[in-house]
């Protein structure tokens, strides 16, 4: 079984300098596992497959690994060291937990890179680190969508693009959203011929531990990167007169010397998830 196209093609390889040819062809080859997720999570995946012309599932859920693998240290640290609140189902009882079996094919050293974050951010299974990574790219779209419908079609467009710009699969998805023979025209409906954005909220009536569709919102809407966000402002119910004066102060502690030793003292201590 061979999976060095297309995605090999796309990305940078790990490094591998002075490897052997057996430790390079065992560490791009190809790793069959099966990685639980949340019903919406899987339920996304499944309607992305579709919307943004991937092969199959685990073409769909390699490409959100290696979007995670190559973001920034800081996003890193964001994505696995912040802990959000969607799906958390406190106080449910563990057979409320329900989960979905995704059986995916992911690269050896895709496996080696979720193995690391696990242990390095002491979370609990590799199995939840997937989790993870879908929950941050999926509610990004969603907090999209919250603010309007095709912002939410961008986000998710931008991120299932992303490195495809050549791939013929990904301009007949596009075109076919858009209800045109041209592959060359794209489209960003993607609640057509797929399934919601994002995730559908509603969905999420049928289980019994999950929050209310209320408390799922304002998860997302508070769970955002930084004071200085949209979502940020709006969780706290401010005017943009209340919300650039809060940023203001907060600015000069930010600039502070004493702000920048601690924030100093952070970096040594966290490091980054990759090491």
């Amino acid at each position: 079984m061979s999976m060095r196209l297309p995605d090999l093609a796309r990305w940078p390889l790990p490094p591998m300098e002075g490897a052997r040819s057996a430790d390079t062809v065992a560490i791009l080859s190809p790793k069959e596992h099966i990685f639980p997720l949340m019903p919406i999570q899987h339920q996304w995946i499944v309607d992305c497959t579709r919307r943004y012309g991937f092969a199959d599932t685990s073409e769909t859920l390699r490409h959100l690994i290696y979007m995670a693998n190559a973001e920034p240290a800081a996003n890193k640290r964001l994505i696995f060291r912040i802990k959000r609140c969607l799906h958390c189902h406190v106080g449910a009882r563990a057979s409320q937990h329900a989960k979905v079996d995704l059986k995916a094919t992911v690269h050896a050293f895709q496996l080696i890179f979720l193995e690391n974050v696990t242990q390095k951010c002491e979370i609990k299974s590799l199995e939840k680190t997937v989790r993870i990574i879908c929950d941050y790219y999926q509610s990004r779209v969603k907090q999209a969508a919250l603010e309007d419908e095709g912002k939410g079609a961008e986000k998710e467009s931008e991120l299932f693009s992303t490195r495809r710009e050549e791939d013929p699969r990904l301009a007949a998805a596009l075109a076919s959203l858009s209800g045109s023979d041209d592959p060359n025209i794209g489209s960003n409906d993607t609640g057509r011929n797929g399934g919601a954005m994002g995730c559908d909220l509603k969905d999420l009536a049928d289980d019994v531990a999950a929050c209310s569709e209320e408390a799922t919102l304002e998860a997302i809407r508070r769970c955002q990167v930084g004071r200085g966000s949209t979502s940020y402002a709006e969780a706290r119910g401010e005017s943009k007169e209340e919300t650039e004066e809060r940023r203001r102060v907060e600015k000069e502690v930010e600039q502070s010397d004493e702000a920048k030793k601690e924030r100093e003292l952070i970096g040594k201590a966290l490091g980054s998830v990759m090491g």
